[in-house]
């Protein structure tokens, strides 16, 4: 278990106290000026290479992702220690050929695993205070300054952190009787909690293919973001 100390020094500062500046309000919106065009996604991302399998009765299977994006934005929270991601992206299958046992249909579903470099486990926090005398200072004429009292504060955080995790995080299934399954993600966010050091993403979609006995299972992994 690693271990980190952040140690915050507390001090006292005086401002003097004023009228603010009044501010200035926007100036109204050109009704002849033109709409901000769409310029679509902020972080797309290239295709791995499909994920295909060829099953002992005959069948082909292949799963692929197209149109991916994976853009980190801000927590909703506010916390250091959550990541969230606005992602898209079109996941399809196709079973092919002429196999020797009878489809049944499957599923096929899509989403998001999100790996964290150091997971924060728990928080202790520690504040102390005290009173510091100052030191009396003598004048020419043989008289001191006035002994002074300052006021001083410290706080001390301990973190315990743990060595990384992978977080699957599933966003669509559907199930299929057909050949050719899809799932279209679009501007789905997704969120993890307890991330304190790097992080990364990929997407996934997994085809499972079944007949009247058997289950064939194949995965299409997408390319790693690191944020």
């Amino acid at each position: 278990m690693l271990k980190r100390f952040a140690a915050l020094a507390g001090v006292c500062l005086l401002a003097p106290m004023g009228a603010a500046p009044l501010a200035l309000a926007d100036p109204p919106a050109d009704p002849n000026a033109a709409p901000a065009a769409n310029v679509g996604p902020q972080g797309p991302v290239p295709s791995a290479a499909p994920g295909v399998l060829k099953t002992p009765d005959g069948w082909t299977l292949s799963v692929t992702g197209k149109d991916e994006s994976m853009e980190p934005v801000a927590s909703l929270t506010n916390s250091p220690w959550s990541r969230e991601y606005l992602v898209d992206g079109t996941f399809t299958a196709t079973v092919n050929g002429g196999g020797s046992t009878k489809l049944a249909g499957g599923t096929l579903e899509a989403g998001y695993q999100i790996g964290c470099g150091i997971t924060q486990d728990d928080i202790e926090s520690i504040a102390t205070g005290g009173i510091t005398p100052g030191v009396g200072i003598p004048l020419v004429n043989g008289s001191l300054l006035p002994i002074t009292l300052g006021l001083s504060a410290a706080y001390q955080m301990k973190i315990d952190l743990k060595p990384g995790t992978v977080n699957i995080v599933p966003v669509g299934k559907k199930e299929f009787k057909g050949t050719a399954p899809r799932v279209s993600i679009t501007g789905f966010r997704i969120k993890i909690d307890g991330c304190a050091g790097q992080s990364f993403i990929r997407s996934y979609a997994t085809l499972t293919s079944s007949t009247d006995n058997t289950d064939d299972v194949v995965t299409y992994l997408g390319v790693t973001k690191a944020v």
